[in-house]
């Protein structure tokens, strides 16, 4: 009975419980404390943990000289063939810790076995040794960078126990790999507990991570002191700082900074170096300040408006069109007539009258619609044409779907055609309202199938879309999960007449876009499993499930997530991180880094994969046997 509460229950004593196996006597229990030193040590290899842990128990109450003496000769002798050496290392260091006997050269043993544990173990060990080791901050780097994150997250606590600028380097090093909330709480916490030791060095601009971006920006995020970031602002004062360092202190400012910050971001005195004002660098900065708009509701101080209309009398483009962009992000319906200026004027270049297009866009409201509806039908250029398209999404969902589909149903350049489809599928309801348009204006054969080819790249599932596109191109969309006996016979198939060969350049088929997902030999996509993994075994009827239904059984660093914010934008991608702050996720179309503050933030959904199902449904049963052939060779190459 579970319940306490229960009537039945009974409570005069005490209930244990003793588990053993049927017909099978206990395992004997040795007389540890009889055994001589180098019988106990011996028992550190058995395989019950009962033995291994009452050793260790008494070679700690003896004494250390004998028993660290013994215990060199005993790590001596071990085979180095035997599968758990890992494991004897691990409990000889332990008996090393319980002495407080700093061992060095067991200790990098440790450091570089094959085990993941033990490798966190003796990092562990290593934080507490610290300062009785010359080379301890050089080996917490290497275990900061170890492949597993137990190993990191060991590391980052261990740095958190050296009074040195130098350990919250190496602990900021794991921004370079994924972070978890573990790892992001113990870095957190480190980088406070060493406050004291790097902050004079980083004023003193002296921190060796000042030239790495994520990490220092991490750093700066995490303390965001106004001393600290007035450090920031006051480096680039100075015209001998290089422009690498310069792009990278402006991004940390954009991201962290509040309005005086962002103010400094803005004005072109903080671009002045050696060489003059680097224009196209401060180009290249003014998108983050957009960015800390849309994520933190964050502006520069003083007047926006003035301070842009000066910026757009600079002569160079990049910069103008950076700023109008910005204009419109903003809301500053006072640069509204230089926006509609720069989108309708016939000498201005493309990348002008695209940014005031955009920026129409980004500023809404009835005039800006009543525009980009002008530049979204046939008559003006091609090149005007799709970006107004793709701007109406943000206006006017269903005009925009509209002329997109009018559009589709006469072009297929490529270039376009992602660029509209990707401005539907980043609105919510985009995707529908699309599939809607082309429902009664069907898109031409080429622009569905360079639609399909997009959406199968990014891992876009939308089945409304999809089934249009798909109907468009002649190709069907649907596929019905095989039965035990239809898997086993085209996996006799697959082994008896596959050709390996034809295989290999249906894989390479740019209308199949395998490598747009999956990497070989190091060249293709992440939104898949690098295929290299087949290597290992896996047997056709695997495959041939893998191959048709990607999304059935998906590893968990391929789990995606779908973001929609509040204003109506959808992303998608991999978690990099998050916080209370912000979320990153890893776009693998655009192979960047977005960052999204969580107050943007109203949707979140885990996705199975970015892989959409039926990217094969074009094959035939002999193309797909082929295919599923070769992908089986993949484990025979050396």
């Amino acid at each position: 009975l579970s319940s306490f509460r229960h009537p039945d229950l009974y409570k005069t004593h005490g209930r244990f419980w003793r588990v053993t196996a049927k017909d099978r006597p206990l395992s004997p229990r040795p007389q540890l404390t009889a055994l001589p030193l180098p019988a106990l040590l011996d028992q550190l290899k058995s395989p019950e943990r009962w033995n291994r842990y009452h050793a260790k128990r008494l070679l700690g109450d003896r004494a250390a000289k004998p028993v660290t003496a013994a215990l060199a000769k005993w790590v001596a002798k071990l085979d180095a063939r035997d599968p758990r050496l890992d494991h004897h290392l691990f409990e000889a260091l332990g008996v090393c810790e319980s002495h407080n006997f700093v061992e060095p050269t067991l200790l990098k043993r440790l450091l570089a076995a094959q085990d993941y544990r033990a490798r966190a173990y003796a990092t562990r060990v290593l934080g507490q040794w610290h300062d009785r080791l010359p080379d301890a901050l050089a080996l917490l780097a290497l275990s900061a960078a170890d492949p597993h994150p137990r190993v990191r997250l060991e590391a980052i606590v261990a740095c958190g126990y050296v009074p040195s600028p130098r350990a919250v380097e190496i602990a900021l090093s794991a921004v370079d790999q994924p972070l978890d909330k573990f790892l992001d709480y113990a870095l957190t916490q480190t980088i406070h507990a060493l406050k004291p030791h790097w902050k004079p060095a980083f004023l003193a601009g002296q921190l060796a991570c000042d030239s790495r971006a994520p990490r220092i920006e991490y750093l700066l995020k995490t303390d965001a002191s106004s001393d600290s970031l007035r450090a920031v602002a006051s480096r680039l004062e100075s015209a001998w700082l290089s422009d690498d360092s310069r792009e990278t202190f402006l991004r940390i400012l954009a991201h962290v900074g509040g309005p005086a910050e962002l103010a400094t971001v803005l004005d072109p005195q903080s671009y002045e170096g050696l060489a003059g004002y680097n224009a196209p660098l401060h180009a290249r900065l003014l998108p983050s300040l957009g960015d800390a708009y849309r994520n933190r509701k964050t502006l520069p101080s003083g007047d926006l408006a003035a301070r842009l209309t000066k910026l757009l009398k600079e002569p160079e483009q990049a910069l103008r069109a950076e700023v109008i962009r910005l204009a419109g992000v903003w809301k500053l319906a006072a640069l509204q007539p230089q926006m509609a200026n720069y989108a309708t004027s016939q000498t201005a270049p493309d990348s002008l009258r695209r940014a005031g297009i955009e920026a129409l866009g980004s500023l809404g409201g009835v005039e800006s619609r009543q525009l980009l509806s002008l530049l979204s039908v046939a008559s003006p250029p091609e090149r005007v044409r799709v970006p107004a398209i793709a701007s109406l999404t943000l206006i006017h969902l269903q005009l925009a779907a509209l002329r997109a589909a009018q559009w589709l149903a006469t072009n297929a350049v490529e270039a376009d055609t992602k660029e509209l489809l990707g401005a539907f599928l980043q609105r919510q309801g985009g995707a529908e309202a699309l599939a809607v348009a082309l429902k009664t204006n069907p898109p031409c054969a080429d622009a569905a199938k360079l639609g399909l080819r997009m959406m199968s790249s990014i891992g876009r599932q939308e089945e409304k879309l999809v089934a249009v596109l798909g109907s468009a191109a002649g190709l069907s969309a649907d596929l019905k999960p095989l039965t035990a006996p239809e898997l086993a016979a085209l996996a006799a198939e697959v082994r008896t007449h596959g050709d390996a060969a034809r295989g290999a350049e249906i894989y390479r088929r740019p209308e199949q876009n395998c490598a747009a997902c999956h990497a070989l030999d190091g060249v293709g996509g992440v939104i898949g499993p690098d295929l290299g993994a087949l290597g290992t075994a896996q047997p056709a009827d695997f495959i041939i499930g893998a191959v048709l239904f990607p999304n059935k059984e998906v590893k968990e660093d391929y789990l995606a997530l779908e973001v929609t914010t509040k204003d109506g934008e959808i992303y998608q991608g991999y978690k990099v991180r998050e916080d209370k702050q912000e979320l990153v996720l890893r776009d693998v179309a655009q192979n960047r880094e977005i960052h999204l503050g969580t107050d943007r933030i109203k949707e979140k959904i885990q996705r199975g994969s970015l892989m959409p199902s039926g990217l094969v449904n074009n094959l035939t049963r002999a193309e797909l046997r082929d295919l599923i052939r070769y992908l089986s060779e993949l484990r025979k190459r050396p």
